[in-house]
């Protein structure tokens, strides 16, 4: 089960690389900013994962997801990335 779950976060790491455009410069909304802030070890991550991270609260924002539950998957998912930081 772990080598599967290994394999499923190396390839959606891969995806996204494809997917999102290394921009240095994005301005998100406030309540990313908002959600973000909830999320105690986001500051600690790579430029890149941060980036990652608020494209994913913002993705689950505006598909109007509970803020209680995008608090909750984001941080699984940073601490998913402070793995492969």
């Amino acid at each position: 089960m772990e080598a599967m779950l290994q394999y499923a976060t190396q390839r959606i790491i891969e995806l996204e690389s494809l997917m999102l455009v290394d921009v240095h410069e994005t301005v998100w909304p406030a309540e990313v900013g908002m959600v973000y802030s909830q999320i105690e070890s986001a500051g600690e991550l790579p430029a890149h994962h941060q980036r990652r991270l608020k494209h994913h609260i913002n993705r689950m924002w505006l598909e109007e997801m509970p803020v209680p539950s995008i608090i909750t998957a984001a941080r699984s998912l940073a601490s998913a990335m402070e793995k492969y930081a």
